[in-house]
């Protein structure tokens, strides 16, 4: 049987005891457990719940699959997840697969942290810190009974991933109310005071853009039967390589980004960038029309791999409907610098359409809404002068144009919103606000 977890949220009253058990436990600098609260502000008819959470050691752990460089591991007797902090480069790619906000940065040592069980303790015959330390008895540790945890939270995140946690009793009031995602996305609901803030992705941003702007450099040239210049192309692809190292808390450590192909997308990203870049460097200079070839099939696999490095990361897949993807991007360049107007023309559309779904869903939210309606007047601005052969070639319309895909990716960083349960419970008490009001 199972061990994990055990919590009933009516005994819990947000004391931090388990929290402050677990640093001094561990010696933590950073907090690996922490208390949610669902209604914070006590309004009224709403339930006010307290959940404290740190990592649940799932059964099918998102962040030891997505982890390139394998530093995630799984104790044997105890079943829980390890993290070995000599192996971690401090891509953060484990925070944004975790549903539960259990993996945590460590700016001093530039790498990440989260709860390990306590299994030395548990194996010694000793429960976890957090739990030996709640007063209430809200926390416990023991046998699970793998019930189904729907029937207490309906916005506890991603239970398909087997967390060891339980739930044992319900809400002290009625179980939150769920409303269809359709209907969810038509109403006006109470938004967060803090929009998302980007500027810790800024170099994913410009990586995944340089990337993208070199295959439509070579596919450019494949469709126009010419070689790239290396003044232009060389300057972008060494550039996209070394702004990928930015993120990084542990530079040093990058070689070690290839050891989990077989499971991590983002360890295949990063081979897949090392072979095009090869392959697309050999075809520059050597000049040989096969390479060139090659050269885009891998630059066209590479662009798979980035999309799905996100595609991973929000099991939701609503970043398939984002029009910012980097393959789709590549292809409308592509077309745009080669003069190729009928597969602009279809690429173009189909990007405008879901630009135009995003911006009327986002319009609701006020989310960066002159930033989306700038993309789409510059992608139709340049593609009309595209189609009209009108001023086509001039610096301002090709300006234009690529500025309207970098804020096109933008975008998409800032509507790429992998499973949270932070967040989750915003949206739900938003939700349950919204009811409220109109009832």
């Amino acid at each position: 049987m199972r061990k994990g977890f055990i919590f009933d949220c009516n005994k819990c009253v947000n004391c931090k005891a388990c929290s402050a058990a677990c640093i001094l436990e561990n010696g933590w600098t950073v907090h690996p457990r922490n208390i949610f609260s669902y209604n914070s502000e006590a309004e009224l008819l709403l339930p006010v719940i307290n959940l404290s959470l740190a990592c649940n050691h799932c059964e099918s752990a998102v962040c030891m699959k997505g982890c390139p460089v394998s530093a995630y591991s799984r104790e044997p007797e105890t079943r829980a997840v390890l993290l070995d902090d000599t192996k971690c480069i401090g891509c953060k790619y484990c925070q944004w697969n975790c549903p539960y906000e259990a993996p945590k940065y460590d700016q001093g040592s530039g790498t990440m942290a989260k709860c390990n069980f306590c299994y030395n303790g548990l194996i010694e015959g000793r429960e976890p810190a957090c739990s030996a330390a709640c007063p209430t008895g809200a926390l416990s540790y023991g046998p699970l009974s793998e019930q189904n945890t729907d029937n207490s939270f309906s916005w506890f995140p991603e239970k398909g991933i087997r967390p060891a946690i339980e739930f044992t009793a319900k809400p002290a009031k009625a179980p939150l109310k769920i409303i269809p995602e359709d209907k969810f996305s038509k109403i006006v609901i109470e938004q967060s005071k803090k929009e998302k803030n980007i500027s810790s992705e800024f170099s994913l941003i410009i990586f995944s853009f340089l990337s993208t702007i070199s295959v439509a450099e070579i596919l450019t040239s494949f469709i126009k039967g010419e070689f790239p210049e290396k003044k232009i192309f060389l300057p972008v692809l060494l550039m996209a390589g070394l702004v990928s190292f930015i993120h990084l808390g542990r530079k040093l450590r990058s070689w070690r980004s290839v050891i989990n192909i077989k499971s991590s997308p983002l360890s295949r990203e990063i081979a897949a960038f090392i072979v095009y870049s090869v392959i697309s460097l050999l075809a520059v200079f050597l000049l040989i029309p096969g390479l060139l070839i090659a050269s885009s099939i891998a630059g066209l696999f590479f662009l798979l791999m980035i999309d799905s490095v996100y595609l991973f990361a929000d099991r939701s897949k609503k970043v398939i409907i984002n029009s910012g993807q980097t393959f789709i991007s590549a292809l409308l360049i592509g077309s745009f610098l080669s003069g190729s107007v009928l597969p602009f023309t279809f690429i173009a559309l189909i990007k405008v359409a879901l630009s135009l779904y995003n911006l009327s869903v986002k319009k609701l939210q006020s989310t960066y809404f002159s930033l989306r309606f700038l993309r789409i007047a510059f992608l139709v601005v340049s593609g009309a002068s595209m189609i009209s052969h009108i001023s086509y070639n001039d610096f301002l319309i090709v300006f234009l144009f690529l500025a309207g895909e970098l804020f096109d990716r933008i975008i998409f960083y800032i509507d790429f919103n992998p499973p949270d349960i932070n967040r989750l419970i915003d949206e739900q008490q938003n939700i349950q606000k919204y009811e409220k009001k109109r009832g």
